[in-house]
């Protein structure tokens, strides 16, 4: 009788495991979304001092960007470009996060620097 129960109990647990499966598929994909996304932000946020240091020295500021960016980040990333009164250089970088669940949507990431005169 104990060696029925045996079985029958690794039975169960195999069966738990296939059920918490899942589970453990969407918490993975959940921590690649949050890595992936911390990568955006860091590119977003160097592009825009690129851009910022490119303006400075008189170079176009959307180039410098996308030099720094990744190339398909590059693709996707919006450049704005504004001077301010004083001269200085604000640039803003806005770049979509790939989402790795296409059902859900993410809001894109946006880095700005400015250089002054």
């Amino acid at each position: 009788m104990n060696r029925w129960r045996r079985a029958g109990q690794r039975g169960q647990a195999a069966v738990e495991l296939v059920a918490l499966l899942p589970l453990i598929g969407l918490l993975a994909i959940a921590g690649l979304q949050v890595v992936v996304t911390l990568h955006v932000w860091g590119a977003a946020r160097e592009s825009a001092r690129a851009g910022a240091r490119g303006s400075q020295v008189g170079a176009p500021a959307s180039d410098a960007v996308r030099a720094a960016l990744p190339r398909s980040l590059a693709r996707v990333a919006t450049v704005h470009l504004s001077t301010g009164l004083d001269g200085s250089h604000r640039v803003r970088v806005r770049v979509p996060v790939p989402s790795l669940a296409p059902w859900i949507p993410l809001p894109a990431i946006e880095g700005q620097a400015e250089s002054s005169p």
